[in-house]
C-alpha cells in the first residue's frame, strides 16, 4: 500500500518512493502544440472611477475662482475676474420681469356691454361712482315729478351739553308743538335737567300728512336714569308715556386681598375697578407712607359704591371704605361720611388734608426777604411772595378761613386778608377785583379775587403774605394739615354706618342677579333693533 491512516486520522506514507513530478503540459492537460488566450474584462464602474479620478486631479490643478485679493494683475487673477463677470451676466440674464400678463377677454366688450356691467357693480362713492345706489338709467327710464317718501324714518338723537329736550326733538324733525308736548310728558316722569348730556334717544318718525308738514312721532325710547327706561308711543291719535323701571342691585362691592409686591395689581387681580383702586391709594396715601408703612404681607380692604342693572349695565361709584389690615387688626381704616364726602377714621376724626394750596397757578417771581423795591427804588423788606399771573387770573384761598379785611389798602391796592385756625392768616394784594366780603367764610380753593396791578405795582401779579399771631412770616416755610372731628349725633350716625358697611360680604355684589319679571319681551335681533338708524347731530 502507498499510504495508511493511523489511529489519529492522519495520513502516513510508507515505503521509499520518489515524489511525483508533473510537467506543465500534464498540469494543463492540453494537447501538445495547442495555444489559448485569456481575455481580461474591466467593469464599467471601474472605468468610470478611473476617469473620475483623472478628471478630478486635472480640475484640482486648475483654479476657477482664485482669490481676487492676491496676485492682482496676474493671469490667474484675470481668469478669476472673467469668471466673476460671466457668473454676473448669467444672473442678470435670469432676472425675472414684472410686466403685466396680458390675456384675451372671455367675451367681446363694447360700450353698451360696459355700461351694463357698470350699472351692476359696486364702486367707491368717494370716486364719483353713482352705482351702488341706483341702476344706470336707460331709455326706458322716465323721471318722476316727485320722489316718494319713506313711510318712516328711524333716527338716533343725542342730548348735548346745554341742549334742551324739546330742541333736540325739533332738530331731529319733530314738529314744534309735538316736541313741546313730549318734553312735558318726559318732564312729568323725571326732571329734564337730571338727564345726563350724551344720552342717546331712539326716535321713529311716521309718514307726514302733507309735504309741507313735519313728520309725526311714532315712537321714542331712551335710558332716562340708570334704573329707568322711558318710552313714548303713539296709540291711535295720541302719544302715551310708558315708564319702564329697571331692577337695580345696590349692594356695595367689597374687595379684600393681600398687598403683595404691588397693591394696585393685587387689587385689580381680585376684581376691584381701576378708579376705585386709584382712589384707595390716594386716600390711604395721605395717612400712611405706602412704601414704608405698608408691607407685602398686609391686607387691603375696600368697599365701593356699586350698582348693577337687570339689563346688564354696571355703574361704579365712589370709594366708601378703605383699610389696611395687619395681623388681623386694622392698621388704618377710613370711611366716607357726610355731604362733602370726607373720609374719617374709626374714631370719627377726619382724614388728613393737605396744607396750603397755591393761590394762583403761576410761578414765583420774588421771594420773602430784603430786596430793592421796583417802584420806590431803595432796599426794603419784602414781606411776602410774588406770583406771576395774567390780569384776571383767579386767586384761590390757601385753606379754610374767614375774611377779616376786604377792600382798598394803600400800597397793597385791592387787598383781602383771611384768618385761619391755629393763629395763622394770609393776605392777597394788588387784586384787580375782589370776590368776597368782610366776615364771609371761605373754603380751601375758593375764588376770593382776581390778579391785577393795583397799588404800588409795576405789572399784574399777586403779592401773597402769611401771618402767625399777627407777625409776618415766609409763606414758603409753612405747610400744615387740617382735620375735622365728628361729635354728638353725627358721630353716632357715623359709627352706625361704619358697622353696616363692615357687614358687607366680600364679593357679594358679584353674585348673579335674579331675572327681572318686567323684562319678559321676546328677544329681539340686533339687526331688527338698529334698523339702520340715522344719527342726528
Amino acid at each position: 500500500m502507498l499510504k495508511d491512516r493511523d489511529s489519529d486520522g492522519e495520513i502516513r506514507l510508507e515505503g521509499d518512493y520518489p515524489p511525483a513530478q508533473l510537467t506543465l503540459d500534464q498540469a494543463i492537460d492540453e494537447p501538445t502544440g495547442s495555444s489559448r488566450r485569456i481575455a481580461r474584462v474591466t467593469p464599467l464602474s471601474d472605468r468610470y472611477g478611473e476617469w473620475h479620478a483623472r478628471t478630478s486631479a486635472r480640475l484640482a490643478a486648475f483654479d476657477f475662482a482664485p482669490d481676487l485679493g492676491r496676485d492682482i494683475g496676474s493671469r490667474q487673477w484675470l481668469r478669476g475676474v472673467a469668471t466673476l463677470i460671466g457668473l454676473s451676466a448669467v444672473a442678470l440674464a435670469a432676472w425675472p420681469g414684472f410686466s403685466p400678463v396680458e390675456a384675451a377677454p372671455a367675451m367681446r366688450i363694447d360700450d353698451s356691454v360696459r355700461d351694463e356691467f357698470r350699472s351692476q357693480m359696486i364702486m367707491p362713492l368717494a370716486l364719483g361712482a353713482d352705482s351702488g345706489r341706483r341702476m344706470g338709467s336707460t331709455v326706458a327710464v322716465s323721471e318722476l315729478e316727485r320722489a316718494p317718501e319713506r313711510p318712516r324714518l328711524d333716527l338716533v338723537a343725542t342730548l348735548t351739553q346745554g341742549d334742551g329736550f324739546d330742541r333736540m326733538l325739533r332738530r331731529a324733525g319733530v314738529g314744534e308743538d309735538e316736541a313741546r308736548a313730549i318734553a312735558g310728558m318726559v318732564g312729568s316722569a323725571i326732571d329734564l335737567d337730571d338727564i345726563e348730556p350724551g344720552t342717546q334717544v331712539d326716535i321713529t318718525l311716521g309718514r307726514r300728512a302733507a309735504a309741507d308738514t313735519p313728520r309725526p312721532l311714532d315712537a321714542l325710547s331712551f335710558r332716562a336714569r340708570f334704573d329707568l327706561q322711558l318710552a313714548v308711543e303713539r296709540k291711535g291719535d295720541r302719544l302715551v308715556l310708558d315708564p319702564r323701571p329697571i331692577m337695580v342691585d345696590s349692594t356695595p362691592l367689597r374687595v379684600r386681598g393681600t398687598v403683595g409686591p404691588s397693591l394696585y395689581r393685587s387689587a385689580r387681580a381680585v376684581g376691584a375697578p381701576p378708579s376705585a383702586v386709584q382712589e384707595f391709594l390716594r386716600t390711604i396715601g395721605r395717612e400712611l407712607d405706602m412704601s414704608r408703612e405698608v408691607s407685602a404681607g398686609d391686607e387691603f380692604d375696600m368697599i365701593v359704591d356699586y350698582r348693577r342693572a337687570a339689563t346688564g349695565e354696571v355703574e361704579v361709584g365712589d370709594l366708601l371704605y378703605a383699610a389696611i389690615i395687619r395681623d388681623g387688626r386694622p392698621k388704618k381704616q377710613l370711611m366716607r361720611f357726610g355731604r362733602e364726602g370726607r373720609f374719617y377714621d374709626a374714631a370719627g376724626e377726619g382724614a388728613m388734608r393737605e396744607g396750603l394750596v397755591s393761590p394762583v397757578p403761576g410761578s414765583i417771581s420774588s421771594r420773602f426777604g430784603m430786596r430793592r423795591h421796583p417802584v420806590l427804588g431803595y432796599r426794603r423788606m419784602h414781606s411776602g411772595v410774588d406770583f406771576r399771573g395774567r390780569s384776571g387770573t383767579p386767586i384761590y384761598a390757601a385753606t379754610d378761613g374767614t375774611v377779616t379785611f376786604s377792600g382798598r389798602n394803600g400800597g397793597y391796592g385791592n387787598f383781602v386778608r383771611l384768618r385761619h385756625a391755629g393763629g395763622l392768616g394770609t393776605g392777597y394784594a394788588h387784586m384787580s377785583r375782589i370776590a368776597v366780603r368782610n366776615g364771609q367764610s371761605v373754603r380751601r380753593g375758593q375764588v376770593i379775587g382776581y390778579v391785577g396791578s393795583t397799588g404800588l405795582s409795576t405789572g399784574p401779579h399777586l403779592h401773597y403774605e402769611m401771618y402767625r399771631n399777627g407777625r409776618k412770616i415766609d409763606p414758603l416755610s409753612v405747610r400744615y394739615v387740617t382735620r375735622a372731628q365728628l361729635s354728638g349725633q353725627q358721630l353716632a350716625n357715623f359709627r352706625e354706618q361704619l358697622v353696616r358697611l363692615q357687614r358687607v360680604e366680600a364679593g357679594a355684589a358679584l353674585a348673579d342677579l335674579a331675572p327681572d319679571p318686567s323684562l319678559t319681551d321676546a328677544p329681539q335681533r340686533e339687526i331688527d333693533r338698529l334698523e339702520n338708524r340715522r344719527k342726528v347731530n
